[in-house]
């Protein structure tokens, strides 16, 4: 089987189709199908922040009842798991309802306000997207890999239960961590003092780190901490106990944000996001190119040829 691995979304229609047609795909009874019978492996974030993500879910939705695609959950349907479950316990839903988090999920708001029951339809279909994906070639997971949290999950996940709600939202409990860390990635706190802004203007005082970075490449702060303060990026690491993906499995994740022209920093973990809700790329991965000399040659994009 042959697939197309497709990086972060978020409510970019225009440009899903896009790269879809040009990757091969054709519309069929509204569902986009492949006459090679191609799959395509979606890596999370369908909403949030762009302008058509009723029908990015759509698309996405149809495709995988159909079996024309498999889907990992990002860290933005989790989120809206959270946002829209209420807390028995304790009251109120699961994520806050603040300006920060309303602001964030607010263009999903708006688009289905009209819509109730179609995007109840949706977040069910969120609670049963796979934490992760694992193919006989390849891995899929939406932020990081760590086998720890994947055997965690196998050993113990039975679905987005008000339990497990619970669990999952307390610091203290070990599934806290899992799912943070599957889905939205390694982070380590910086020097005291020293903090920076992140792309929507909100104070940080921890880095998410390039675990990808192969080990050879970090030597500085800036090579191992996206963001990076400005103060420390030239500055030597103290230490290098960051976390490193050593298997020989690739694993495609999105989630980061990168930008500029689609790279491959290492050919075991693969990262698809470049930033299209920034006005970037919707980039994917063709899988027979993933043990080609040249692997580059396996990112497509929405433009260009």
């Amino acid at each position: 089987m042959k697939y197309d691995i497709i990086g972060d979304i978020h409510g970019h229609a225009d440009e899903l189709e896009a790269l879809l047609k040009k990757l091969g795909y054709q519309l069929e009874n509204n569902i986009y199908c492949h006459p090679q019978n191609r799959k395509v492996v979606f890596l999370g974030d369908f909403i949030d922040r762009g302008p058509k993500i009723r029908e990015v879910l759509h698309i996405v939705k149809n495709m995988c009842d159909s079996g024309n695609a498999q889907a990992v959950m990002g860290n933005h349907e989790f989120n809206a798991i959270a946002f829209h479950t209420k807390n028995t316990k304790k009251g109120g839903y699961y994520r806050k309802h603040d300006f920060s988090k309303i602001r964030q999920h607010y263009a999903t708001l708006e688009q289905f306000h009209k819509f109730p029951d179609e995007w109840e339809t949706f977040l069910e279909w969120f609670k049963s997207l796979p934490l992760y994906l694992e193919f006989d070639e390849f891995r899929a997971v939406h932020a990081c890999w760590d086998q720890t949290h994947v055997t965690w999950i196998k050993n113990n996940f039975t679905g987005f239960d008000i339990s497990f709600m619970d669990n999952v939202t307390n610091k203290q409990h070990k599934a806290y961590p899992v799912i943070e860390e599957l889905l939205k990635g390694k982070e380590t706190r910086l020097e005291d003092g020293i903090s920076f802004k992140d792309k929507d203007g909100t104070e940080r005082f921890d880095c998410r780190v390039k675990w990808w970075q192969p080990n050879e490449r970090r030597k500085l702060h800036g090579d191992i901490m996206m963001e990076c303060p400005a103060e420390i990026y030239d500055k030597p690491l103290l230490h290098s106990d960051y976390y490193s993906y050593l298997d020989k499995k690739v694993v495609f994740f999105g989630h980061y944000w990168l930008k500029g022209n689609p790279v491959i920093e290492n050919n075991k973990a693969i990262c698809l996001d470049y930033s299209v809700a920034k006005g970037g790329l919707l980039v994917a991965f063709k899988s027979e190119f993933l043990y080609k000399e040249n692997q580059e040659e396996g990112l497509v994009t929405n433009l260009g040829e």
